[in-house]
């Protein structure tokens, strides 16, 4: 029987009763666990081959390490990357024309243009930063201030460093078995502003398109931009495992979801 584990702190109480919800409703069982946040320590919980992993990076990233790659974590720490994306996607990525480095390459650059705008993000899944747009100071001052002071990246840490776009739209999109499931915009105008019904024709066909072309996984996240020109391109793709779903249909996803794990 598939048995969902899950995170039940640090996570929407809304989110945690609908992912249960439609698990039960599935035929699952559910078993939730409390986290220790930045701990490497995995909690106690009752493991077997056909379970459902859901929670934060961290906690998803040390099941990965710790538990031989079982099938309920839909992660491929190779696949899920940056790098990984513009190698097979190309030009259909946002961010195909900037570089990849580390923080200590970028802070060696000493050619610093003070009013020129760039965007950095990791290269990796692991969240260890938020991507940031800003002039090339700011960037500098920001990764001196985490490496001093608030962590979160080393020197070591590799980052991509590009041109920075006119984003208009944003869109998560939630694949299953290589299908799109269900997606919710997150982003208008650079503002928070979700929505499950604003899903353009034009958007899934491009999504779809990507999907045929290659998937890190076949059940992942893929965030698309609409731009000022009225083109889409992929941002990045998330592990489902630990991904946020704004405004999905999150009985659809986990119903989904656990349908396919019945097959495995």
């Amino acid at each position: 029987m598939i048995r969902l584990v899950m995170q039940n702190n640090l996570i929407s109480e809304n989110d945690l009763g609908q992912v249960q919800q439609a698990c039960l409703e599935a035929g699952a069982q559910v078993q939730e666990i409390r986290v220790v946040p930045f701990s490497e320590d995995i909690p106690e919980f009752t493991y077997n081959r056909k379970n459902l992993y859901y929670g934060s990076t961290t906690l998803m990233y040390n099941i990965y390490t710790q538990l031989n790659e079982p099938i309920g974590l839909f992660y491929d720490e190779d696949k899920y990357s940056i790098e990984n994306y513009i190698k097979q996607w190309g030009e259909r990525m946002l961010n195909d024309g900037g570089m990849f480095m580390t923080v200590a390459e970028f802070l060696d650059d000493k050619g610093i243009d003070p009013d020129a705008n760039i965007f950095v993000r990791p290269d990796a899944d692991s969240k260890s930063f938020d991507g940031q747009v800003g002039t090339e100071y700011e960037i500098h001052q920001m990764f001196q201030r985490m490496i001093q002071y608030e962590g979160g990246v080393t020197e070591n840490t590799k980052i991509y460093a590009g041109p920075a776009y006119n984003i208009v739209k944003e869109w998560r999109l939630f694949i299953v078995g290589g299908e799109i499931i269900t997606s919710s915009r997150y982003r208008d105008n650079f503002n928070l502003s979700k929505s499950r019904d604003d899903a353009p024709e034009g958007m899934l066909k491009f999504a779809r398109e990507c999907i045929d072309i290659y998937k890190p996984h076949e059940n992942f996240a893929m965030d698309i931009a609409s731009t000022s020109d009225g083109d889409y391109y992929i941002i990045e793709c998330g592990c489902l495992n630990s991904v946020g779903f704004y405004h999905a249909d999150i009985n659809k996803l986990f119903k989904s979801i656990v349908a396919w794990m019945e097959k495995q």
